[in-house]
């Protein structure tokens, strides 16, 4: 008993003296921080009061400038010809602006004469329009003309006139009846008119000061502090003492004006603040005055608030007063609660002794627990010597239960420091983890000697049938798919026909949709992707699409598959692929990466004995055939070396027959093209040319052919050049002279039978044709038999060209060149192209819209050369750009363009040869 009340004093005077220690020091801080706080937020409430009734003075001002602007801006935009007619619209919104703003005391505006007045011209004179409100509150209209004489230097007017400017004016009296009882105390505020950037007058509102007091005299009351409004040049607008209102600040307040500058700071337009004080140097009064720029204005006007810190200053004081007695009352009943709790807390710390004394003996049994229920700190401590008694319980059986080998056994310790606890669960720990290894290890043997089996079983499969493939590679599925347990199986290898594709071998337990894919491109579903990958690829989790598996319980998605590379010196062999409708262990999937090298060891293997026995089997038939074909060829050189013999003395003998008959006879060579490489003299003197006009040029190259003409000029060439004689009678006109040659084509082979060339031996018969032409010119009656002379018939009219006419389109200076400008023949030319052409490029356009690409090229090359015997340069350049780009196979959608302009181009023509030929329309 005696330690407990001396452990209560001891909290009692602890207490005490510390609470009323701290509360005396807490006393004078916040009784100098509340005065200064009071002040400070005296202060800032006064400058926020300041600028908040600025603000709503300043809305105010600016609605009404917003209106008298809207009407300056619709009356300046009136013509002045529209000016006479639109003059009772414009009063009709000054009286309607009256109305609707009772505190306007007027409402007006004053224009220039000549903005008004087409007539007068005169820089001066003005009329003015004021809407005003009487002493009945009626609108009544007074209409003034001014300045007719000249402006008034002196006037407000003539200022703005000068700086036509917003603005607002400072206070000043004006009487609209004109009688001195009638004046009042008012400002304006002033909008101009400008036409064409010159000033063409003034609008405005006039502003009793009265209006003002009755919006500052509402704030008095909602704040309770002095507020003063002034003018930009001081003159007291608002202000409590109504006989001062219209007075300037200067006059009226000489301490303000001198001592803190007040007339600058209005005319400053910033925000300012300054304090008075007093007589004993204390804070009187606090100022906040606030800048009002109205509009567009350049004279602010200033709100002032004055708060008084005197008053504040006492309403502090006494309320600390109040603090400090509330405090000593406080302490006092402190003292008595701390002595009261004192007995109450020694209470329980006895119970709690005695009971850790019985711990530190080791006495754990038996010990009671504190009943102490309190939500505070003493029931706390109950509760962890509770805990303790608990916990000590707890390890003692927890101890018992790992003795007898239950390592399951839930123990939870007390805390996260609680190392007897840790201790005990780190030894369970490890006792269990040696056990679960003991466990793990046999279980890893046991995997061990399943793939240990498993592999000896496939080193047998591996070497049962190593010479076919698909009986070794069915072996293989069948025999991994049942020792995994599985339920499909396959083996794909790489086509020997197309290295990225991969062809299915063999396959166990396949459905029919998954064999129809027998063949899978690299990069495709599974197989193809592991192929692509060279990388194994494991599957649980099987989409709902799946090829599904065919077991002894119906079809099933897979729960496993599984997808392995078989590789054999890092080239891919083929793939081997497992699906299981049970779940495919980790170890099974490292048993199955094992053997498949093993497996693509042995299917290459095997692979190559299959292809060597192949190509084995292959070398000896063609050996066979080839000692075969040794004999053939034998039998065909001795049969070629005869025909040699037998070609090379027909050779001789004709070479002598044609040096023979070259004494006699004019003798061409041509090569298989037609182009001429020898001539002899006999030829050359019938052509009166020289050999070499004659070497290079092509057979008929001279000759205009059809169509017709051109494909018997082919067939026969084509003809010589399959071995087969070809003989014609040619005209050939030399000088004055006619010749006629029956000329005989003969190809001419080599040794081994091939046409190297044809000679052309021509047997003159002009005689005969001669005699042949005179006979039937007898016949017809233009030779006398007896006399030989012609008889003279007359002849019909033949038509006839002008070869001097001017040609716009068609050019004949090759053909004048090539025929001597004989015009008949020229005549003949010209009526055939005119007759065939038309068809000609028709079916070029036909080819073209069909695109038969081939027969377009072989008929624009014929096409093209008549073109150019015609001149028609535009139409020879489009057909060799279109057998450029057929050529190219380029671009071929230029084609229809150019034979579009060739179309175009050759109407002109054709028009043009119409006219040449004299065709009658």
């Amino acid at each position: 008993m005696k330690i407990r009340l001396w452990l209560s004093i001891r909290i009692l005077l602890l207490v005490v003296i510390s609470t009323g220690t701290i509360f005396y020091i807490a006393l004078q801080i916040i009784g100098q921080s509340y005065r200064k706080s009071a002040f400070r937020e005296t202060m800032l409430v006064n400058d926020n009061y300041a600028t908040k009734y600025a603000s709503i003075i300043k809305s105010s001002l600016e609605k009404d400038f917003d209106i008298i602007r809207t009407y300056g801006e619709i009356a300046q935009n009136i013509k002045i010809e529209d000016y006479p007619t639109r003059r009772g619209y414009l009063n009709e919104i000054l009286i309607d602006i009256a109305k609707k703003k009772p505190t306007y005391t007027a409402v007006w505006d004053t224009w220039e004469l000549r903005f008004i007045n087409k007539k007068y011209e005169l820089p001066y004179g003005r009329v003015s329009h004021s809407f005003y409100r009487d002493a009945l509150g009626e609108i009544e209209l007074k209409t003034d003309t001014l300045d007719l004489d000249g402006d008034n230097a002196e006037s407000l007017y003539y200022m703005y006139k000068l700086v036509p400017e917003e603005a607002i004016t400072d206070p000043y009296k004006y009487s609209y009846t004109g009688l001195k009882k009638d004046e009042i105390l008012e400002t304006s505020l002033i909008a101009p008119m400008l036409v064409n950037n010159e000033f063409a007058g003034l609008a405005g509102i006039d502003l009793s000061l009265e209006h003002f007091q009755h919006i500052i005299d509402s704030l008095n009351k909602e704040q309770g502090y002095r507020i003063l409004f002034f003018s930009f040049n001081g003159d007291i607008i608002a202000h409590p003492k109504k006989e001062l209102i219209g007075t300037n600040i200067v006059i009226a307040d000489t301490f303000l004006t001198s001592r803190y500058s007040i007339l600058d700071r209005i005319q400053s337009g910033k925000n300012s603040n300054f304090i008075i004080k007093d007589a004993d140097g204390n804070d009187s009064s606090y100022f906040s005055m606030a800048s009002i720029t109205i509009g567009k204005t350049q004279t602010p006007w200033a709100i002032l608030i004055e708060a008084p810190l005197q008053e504040i200053d006492a309403q502090v004081t006494h309320s600390l007063s109040i603090l400090n007695k509330v405090s000593y009352i406080g302490l006092m009943i402190l003292i008595i609660i701390t002595f009261a709790f004192s007995i109450f807390l020694v209470l329980p710390l006895q119970k709690t002794r005695k009971i850790l004394n019985k711990l530190s003996k080791g006495e754990v049994l038996g010990i009671a627990k504190l009943r102490d229920k309190s939500n505070d700190e003493i029931g706390e401590m109950a509760e962890s010597v509770n805990t303790v008694i608990d916990g000590m319980n707890k390890v003692t059986e927890f101890a018992d239960h790992i003795g007898k080998g239950n390592y399951d056994f839930e123990f939870k310790q007390l805390g996260k420091k609680d190392f007897l606890g840790n201790a005990i669960i780190e030894m369970r720990n490890s006792l269990k983890k040696a056990k679960d290894e003991e466990s793990n290890r046999r279980e890893e043997e046991k995997q061990l000697e399943w793939a240990s089996q498993g592999i000896n079983i496939f080193n047998k499969v591996l070497r049962v049938d190593n010479q076919n493939l698909e009986v070794l590679t069915y072996e293989i599925v069948k025999t991994l798919t049942l020792y995994l347990e599985a339920h499909m199986g396959g083996i794909y290898l790489k086509d020997v026909t197309n290295d990225s594709e991969l062809e299915l071998i063999s396959y166990l337990g396949f459905s029919k949709e998954k064999y129809n894919k027998k063949y899978i491109r690299f990069g495709d579903d599974l197989v193809g992707r592991c192929a692509l990958e060279k990388e194994t690829i494991f599957m649980n989790d099987i989409p709902n699409d799946f090829t599904l598996v065919t077991s002894g319980l119906g079809r099933s998605i897979p729960a496993s598959v599984l997808v392995v590379p078989l590789i054999s010196n890092q080239e891919l062999i083929g793939v081997l692929e497992i699906e299981s409708l049970k779940e495919i262990k980790k170890y099974q999937i490292n048993f199955v990466e094992r053997i498949a090298e093993n497996i693509a060891s042995t299917v290459a293997t095997v692979k190559t004995n299959v292809r060597t026995a192949q190509l084995l089997s292959k070398a000896k038939k063609q050996a066979e055939e080839l000692e075969q074909q040794e004999e053939e060829i034998r039998q065909t050189m001795e049969e070629m070396q005869a025909t040699q013999e037998e070609a090379r003395k027909r050779e001789e003998e004709l070479n002598a027959l044609i040096k023979g008959y070259g004494l006699l006879m004019p003798i061409l060579e041509f090569d298989l093209k037609g182009r001429i490489i020898e001539a002899n003299d006999n030829y050359l003197k019938i052509y009166k040319a020289r050999k070499s006009q004659l070497i290079g040029k092509q057979h008929k190259a001279d000759l205009f052919m059809n169509d017709t003409e051109l494909q018997k000029h082919q067939a026969f060439w084509e003809n010589l050049a399959n071995g087969k004689e070809q003989e014609q009678i040619e005209y050939i006109k030399s000088g004055k002279e006619d010749y006629w040659l029956l000329e005989k084509f003969l190809p001419v082979q080599d040794r081994f039978g091939i046409i190297q060339k044809v000679i052309c031996i021509g047997i003159d018969i002009t005689d005969q044709k001669k005699t042949e032409s005179k006979i039937k010119q007898i016949q017809e009656g233009v030779l006398n038999a007896q006399t030989g002379e012609k008889i003279e018939i007359k002849k019909k009219s033949s038509p006839v060209i002008d070869l001097n006419q001017e040609l716009t389109i068609v050019d004949l200076t090759y053909l004048k060149m090539v025929y001597k400008k004989d015009s008949q023949k020229i005549y003949n030319i010209l009526k055939l192209y005119y007759e065939t052409l038309p068809s000609q490029l028709e079916e070029i356009f036909q080819l073209a819209k069909a695109r038969d690409y081939v027969k377009l090229k072989s008929k624009i090359n014929s096409l093209k050369t008549k073109m150019s015997y015609l001149g028609l340069k535009q139409i020879y350049d489009n057909l060799r750009n279109i057998e450029k780009l057929l050529a190219e196979q380029k671009n071929l959608n230029e084609i229809t363009g150019m034979l579009k302009s060739i179309s175009k181009y050759w109407s002109l023509a054709y028009s043009e040869l119409k006219k040449v030929l004299r065709v009658p329309n």
